[in-house]
């Protein structure tokens, strides 16, 4: 979709194709998010709305938290969930923050504009 300026949003978007070997992150991206939660002190899967989706992931430090840092995943609102970034808390962690990694409903089942009253 190319706008008035000449901007081409869907391939602005897309970070793919310009990235050699591409494919093979995502799986890479998991098992290392995937490791990072089984040695974490964690309570998973906690509940912030009604949608299957609304659930986020709560990360704790050792000793009581200096705050909290909230990592909202990327995926281009179509793909990912909170579990494929767990191992980006460790930096936080390490410095005593807890961290919440929140997932939320994707399209095309929810539209942008939808987005406030599903999450």
């Amino acid at each position: 979709m190319i706008d008035q300026s000449g901007i081409d949003w869907e391939d602005a978007l897309q970070n793919a194709p310009y990235i050699p070997d591409a494919e093979i992150y995502p799986d890479v991206w998991a098992k290392r998010a995937s490791a990072f939660r089984a040695g974490a002190k964690a309570e998973l899967d906690i509940p912030y709305g009604d949608h299957a989706r609304s659930r986020f992931d709560l990360f704790k430090p050792a000793g009581t938290p200096k705050g909290l840092a909230v990592i909202v995943h990327g995926g281009f609102w179509l793909k990912f969930d909170k579990s494929s970034w767990s191992d980006l808390a460790s930096g936080a962690l390490a410095h005593g923050w807890a961290v919440a990694l929140p997932s939320y409903p994707l399209a095309p089942e929810v539209s942008i504009a939808d987005r406030k009253s599903v999450v």
